[in-house]
């Protein structure tokens, strides 16, 4: 029964990456609301986002280049997926701030590899029969 259950949420989660790869991406102009950042340690380990108002895209993350780049207020245009809400481009007066160039590979990677396991062709250990510890 759990493998069943195991095999049906990757599949789901498969179509769903597939979907957002499918569909056409959605671009809006928005106004930058705020910034911030969490420190979980070391400086490599900090994470920092944007904030956005004036359309449905609430937030993204950022590297720390847009992040310092970019102040509260500024107007920018922002390209995301529609299904995920996946920052894919933000750019300010034509100018490309931040880019995420290899999304849709790694995604369709991701989506493939959730379908492979669902439907049995790629195996965990637990199925193979295999005891690690």
């Amino acid at each position: 029964m759990f493998t069943f259950l195991r095999r049906l949420i990757m599949f789901v989660f498969g179509v769903v990456l597939l979907l957002d790869v499918a569909l056409p991406t959605r671009t809006e102009p928005l106004r930058v609301d705020r910034h911030t950042s969490n420190n979980a340690g070391a400086r490599i380990d900090t994470s920092y986002a944007l904030h956005f108002v004036g359309g449905q895209l609430g937030s993204c993350s950022v590297g720390y280049a847009a992040y310092t780049k970019l102040k509260d207020g500024d107007a920018v245009v922002v390209q995301s997926t529609k299904l995920l809400k996946n920052c894919l481009r933000i750019t300010q007066d034509e100018v490309v701030v931040e880019s995420n160039r290899y999304w849709k590979l790694f995604a369709l990677f991701g989506a493939c590899a959730l379908i492979l396991g669902a439907s049995g062709w790629i195996k965990s250990t637990e199925e193979r029969g295999v005891q690690l510890f």
